[in-house]
């Protein structure tokens, strides 16, 4: 598919094909995608934890403030972020800020490589970090990011209103707006 129209695609699915499972190789595909996301220095803190099993899917649920389709998708990808990789390096701003980012990124192509791979996913971010670090047993340096469920789509997303482009950029500094001139060129 043409880069263009999987960044197109790309919408959130809640809802799964409960009779249909993900196999072993799309899977793969995701994490070795996600793999090569940039981290800062190339500290390369993203881990990830595959969850399948449905005990385990309905604690993460009540720990993403229950939310249903964490337990529902057939799959789960926990995206971490190992921090004693970026805090030696970079201090507070490694641990706070720069390995989320990276674990965002990773996120990103897992999200991107599901429309590629035709499936669905949806990235929660609202859980209580404690909770789901100790249903997962992550060390205290691994910090959880984000939860992607996948499956394949058991519905069509409508589409949203985006704000104007136009009302987005800006040129030098903010509040600078060259208008649709400037916006057919980004």
């Amino acid at each position: 598919m043409d880069f263009d129209e999987v960044v197109r695609k790309r919408k959130m699915i809640r809802e799964y094909d409960l009779g249909r499972q993900i196999p072993n190789e799309i899977v793969s595909r995701l994490i070795k995608n996600a793999h090569t996301a940039p981290s800062a220095g190339h500290t390369q803190v993203q881990e990830f934890i595959i969850v399948k099993d449905n005990a385990t899917k309905k604690k993460l649920r009540k720990a993403a403030v229950n939310q249903e389709y964490v337990e529902k998708a057939p799959v789960l990808i926990v995206v971490c972020s190992n921090v004693s990789r970026s805090v030696g390096r970079y201090g507070n701003r490694g641990k706070e800020f720069y390995s989320i980012t990276d674990g965002a990124f990773a996120s990103m192509l897992i999200l991107l490589t599901v429309v590629n791979e035709g499936i669905g996913a949806c990235f929660v971010g609202a859980f209580e970090d404690n909770k789901v670090s100790e249903i997962l047993e992550l060390p205290k340096d691994v910090k959880p990011i984000g939860i992607i469920c996948i499956g394949y789509p058991a519905e069509k997303p409508g589409k949203f209103e985006r704000i104007n482009i136009d009302a987005l950029v800006h040129y030098e500094k903010y509040g600078s707006y060259n208008g649709a001139q400037q916006s057919s060129n980004i």
